[in-house]
């Protein structure tokens, strides 16, 4: 098969070359590939959000596109749907990366480190600063897939009380409890901690309110590292603003990037990254592990693939 990689994969893609000779493997950005490469590309490893229906109209062999990243909301899914492409993603690859920042997120927030810093700029010296502790804290998860499980091990490692939101309450290996997505406000009136990890699609736009922030109330912390259409972006400025909920750490936002003069850059109780907590020096090597085994499983063997995206559900 004729297999084109927008991804940057380096000595990788020379490994996957001499691992499949009977593959032709190509790199070549996607703005970068000829009117050739679109006609004869089988497979298609991207995560340029400029793959667009009209790209894949033009692409009359395309088979499989591996997605190397996990959302796929940005994806004209319905084209993909309608000429019976195979789309995979790179879902389970974040777990460690993404568990990790959530809990610098943390740390950051409860042993004081932006007031500490402020303090060695004013070169002063003083211990009248008090920190919280996990030990004990609950932490909410809304979302129960790969990464909140991961990360709810290492909330358990500190002692911590684990809860968990999905879809239908049931419940889940680390997780202490499980709630309905429903019942989201009884899981947040328990906790201290709240991490928004679940991908856009249809029934996540716009899910939290100022009711959902009222309840997780005005000494927690609310991390999204999921997608920032969770919430609308004026609810919850408002909701920082009037300190219905104390602080924020936000690696993703409604409108990505952020205007310069947005206002959460005015606001001192939130912590904001550029989208990046995914990113990894091992992400790629971890990606090409699921292709490889998707590859090794063959085209025509789609039941056996691993990370197969449930165009229905959008993930």
């Amino acid at each position: 098969m004729n297999i084109i990689s927008n991804v940057k994969l380096g000595n990788i893609l020379d490994e996957l070359s001499a691992q499949f000779p009977e593959h032709k493997f190509k790199s070549v950005a996607l703005k970068e590939m000829t009117e050739e490469d679109k006609r004869n590309v089988e497979v298609l490893i991207s995560y340029d959000n400029k793959l667009d229906a009209a790209f894949i109209q033009e692409c009359p062999e395309l088979k499989w596109i591996a997605w190397y990243a996990a959302g796929v909301n940005k994806l004209p899914l319905q084209t993909i749907r309608d000429k019976n492409i195979i789309l995979t993603n790179a879902r389970g690859v974040h777990k460690v990366q993404i568990s990790e920042y959530i809990f610098s997120y943390i740390m950051t927030d409860y042993k004081n480190v932006l007031a500490y810093y402020a303090l060695q700029q004013e070169k002063g010296y003083h211990t009248e600063i008090r920190h919280k502790e996990l030990y004990e804290k609950t932490i909410c998860f809304i979302g129960t897939g790969e990464i909140p499980t991961y990360a709810a091990t290492i909330a358990q490692a500190f002692n911590m009380n684990v809860i968990g939101i999905n879809t239908t309450g049931n419940s889940k290996a680390s997780f202490d409890k499980v709630y309905k997505i429903e019942e989201r406000r009884k899981a947040f009136e328990q906790s201290d901690i709240i991490v928004n990890v679940l991908p856009e699609t249809n029934e996540t736009i716009d899910l939290l309110d100022m009711e959902d922030f009222k309840a997780m109330g005005e000494d927690a912390l609310f991390i999204n590292v999921g997608r920032g259409t969770i919430v609308k972006e004026d609810i919850f400025i408002k909701a920082l603003t009037d300190k219905v909920i104390r602080f924020a750490c936000l690696d993703v936002f409604y409108k990505e990037p952020l205007e310069s003069d947005h206002p959460l850059y005015q606001l001192d109780n939130v912590i904001l990254t550029p989208h990046i907590t995914g990113l990894s020096t091992h992400y790629n090597r971890r990606a090409t592990n699921i292709f490889i085994d998707n590859l090794k499983a063959g085209i025509d063997n789609r039941d056996k693939f691993k990370n197969v995206v449930d165009i229905s559900k959008g993930y």
